[in-house]
Parts: C-alpha cells; sequence; structure tokens
C-alpha cells in the first residue's frame, strides 16, 4: 500500500496537479461569470450546461497532463542538471510507466472531446484536441528546441484554454433557437471578453516561459537546447521579455480604459491595482534580474498576476449588473 502511495503522490507531480487545478478554476470561473451571469441577464439557462463542462474540464487537463509527461520524458537529461532533486520520471517513476500514462489519457481525452463534439453539434470541434496533443508533442521533441516557437506553442495551448469553453458553449448555443435569440444581444459582449482573456492568458504564459528560460538556461545549454537564452543570451531576453511585458500593459491599459468609459469603475480600479500595477513591479524586476533565483521568482509572480487577472472576472460581473 506505501508503495502504492508513493507511486501515486509522484504522478500527481509529474502531472503538476496544481496546474491541472488552475486550469479547471479558470474554465468554471469563466464560465459562471460570462456565461451563466449574463445569460441570467436575459433570464435564460446555459445551453452547454455544468455536466457538459466538466466533461470539457476534465478533457482539457487530461491533454495537459499527457503533455506534461512527454515534455519531462524528453528533458530527462536536462533536468538531471537543471533540477536533479526534482526529477519524476526516472527517479520516483519508471519511463515505461510514464508513456504508457501518456498514451493512456491522450486516447481517453481523444475519445471525450470528439464525444463533447457530437454533443455541440460539430464534429470539427474534437479535431481541436488531437491536434493540440500532436503541438504538445512536437513542442516536447522539437519545437522546445527552437528559438521562441516552443513558447509560441505554449502561449498559443494557454489561450484555447480559455478559448474552448466559449467555442463549445456557442455551438451548443446554436443547436437552440429558443435561447440563442434572447441572448443574441451579448454574444459580442461575452465573445470580447473571452477574447481579453485568452490574448491575456497568451501574453503572460509567452513571458513566464521566456523567463523559464532564462532560468534554465545552463542545463538547456549542456543538453544543446536552442532556446532564445541560449542562442542570444540572458540581456536579449531580458528585453524581448520586458517588450512583452509592455504589451501586457498596453493591453490591460485598454480594458481599463474602456470599463471606465463604460462607468464600469470597480473593475477598473481593480485591474488597476492588481494587475497593472503588479505588471510594472515585474517590469522593473526583468530589467535587473540576473542569477536563476531572480528569474525563478519573477516565474511565481507572473502565477499570481494570472490567479489576480482571473479573480478580475468578480469585479466585471459586479460592474454589468
Amino acid at each position: 500500500m506505501t508503495y502504492v502511495f508513493k507511486n501515486f503522490v509522484a504522478f500527481l507531480k509529474l502531472i503538476r496537479w496544481t496546474n491541472l487545478l488552475f486550469i479547471i478554476l479558470i474554465q468554471f470561473a469563466l464560465y459562471y461569470v460570462l456565461v451563466d451571469r449574463v445569460y441570467k441577464m436575459a433570464g435564460i439557462e446555459v445551453a452547454l450546461g455544468y455536466y457538459y463542462l466538466s466533461l470539457l474540464a476534465l478533457t482539457t487537463v487530461m491533454i495537459a497532463a499527457a503533455g506534461y509527461i512527454i515534455n519531462d520524458y524528453m528533458d530527462v537529461e536536462t533536468d538531471k542538471v537543471n533540477k536533479p532533486a526534482k526529477m519524476i520520471l526516472s527517479n520516483q517513476l519508471s519511463m515505461k510507466a510514464g508513456m504508457r500514462a501518456y498514451r493512456i489519457l491522450n486516447i481517453v481525452a481523444v475519445i471525450t472531446g470528439f464525444y463533447l463534439s457530437w454533443k455541440v453539434g460539430s464534429w470539427r470541434l474534437g479535431m481541436l484536441f488531437p491536434m493540440i496533443m500532436i503541438l504538445l508533442w512536437l513542442y516536447s521533441v522539437k519545437y522546445k528546441n527552437s528559438v521562441l516557437w516552443g513558447n509560441v506553442a505554449i502561449a498559443v495551448m494557454s489561450a484555447f484554454v480559455v478559448l474552448f469553453v466559449w467555442l463549445f458553449e456557442f455551438f451548443m448555443l446554436r443547436q437552440n433557437p429558443e435561447v440563442f435569440v434572447p441572448v443574441s444581444s451579448y454574444l459580442k459582449m461575452i465573445t470580447g471578453y473571452f477574447l481579453f482573456y485568452a490574448f491575456f492568458a497568451f501574453l503572460l504564459t509567452m513571458l513566464r516561459e521566456i523567463i523559464k528560460d532564462a532560468e534554465d538556461v545552463q542545463g538547456d545549454s549542456v543538453s544543446g537546447f536552442n532556446t532564445l537564452a541560449v542562442k542570444l543570451g540572458i540581456q536579449m531576453s531580458r528585453k524581448i521579455a520586458a517588450v512583452i511585458c509592455v504589451i501586457t500593459l498596453l493591453a490591460v491599459g485598454a480594458v481599463v480604459y474602456m470599463f471606465f468609459t463604460g462607468l464600469m469603475n470597480v473593475a477598473a480600479y481593480y485591474f488597476i491595482i492588481a494587475v497593472a500595477v503588479p505588471l510594472i513591479y515585474i517590469l522593473t524586476r526583468i530589467l535587473k534580474a540576473q542569477e536563476q533565483t531572480d528569474f525563478h521568482l519573477l516565474s511565481n509572480f507572473i502565477k499570481i498576476i494570472m490567479l489576480a487577472g482571473l479573480i478580475g472576472l468578480q469585479p466585471i460581473v459586479m460592474s454589468l449588473t
């Protein structure tokens, strides 16, 4: 029993269970605040519902978990340099067990993904899931070793975590004309918020991935990885990270301006205090970062800003009601 428990704990660490919980939190929070509560203003019920949303979240986290496994599988030699004490595969779980779990998670995710797509009336949506699986595999075996392409791939997938929620709700909604008509006046607004959060997720993930590359530059260099930090150096990585941080600040500033013009002052002040100010702090720290510990601290700060942005859904809906 002790052996089984240790393996289970090791598996949870391997699939980054805290990150998977955050994905579930993101999808449910977006659905509850931007879909369910806005629909209630029109006096109607959501189309997808929480049962199918749960299945969508499960499918998403299975794909993400499989991505973490294949990433660690391909990174075994690099991790022996970057983080030998934190390695799961080859230390706590066998490589064979890791690949078996990888295949099972992907197979189940494809099945549930196509089932969901069939339920919402568009089997083509189901193609997104194997496409993302392939992209995660390509990231682990190829893109991660190239300048910026790996960072872009991960950032795109983070944006899809947000977009999946509205895509499946919208296609399910199309099958219910009696519901579609009453909520049609809100569709543009809902789509706008989802696009903002997807863009926000893309930029912050891109920023964090570049910072993580700078943090892992020593091990990546030894392993022959052609990441941005290895190819162009820490100084150039800092400059590019700073540019992305400024772009994120400008995007947040544009949204804050729209909040003020729309008399959504609570949401505007929240995003200034909880998102814009911490981003300015991160920008100043990026320009000074030198050591591995500096970049590790920045990576954790970005996670906090991601959470702050998610919490910002509440003041947004407060301003709408």
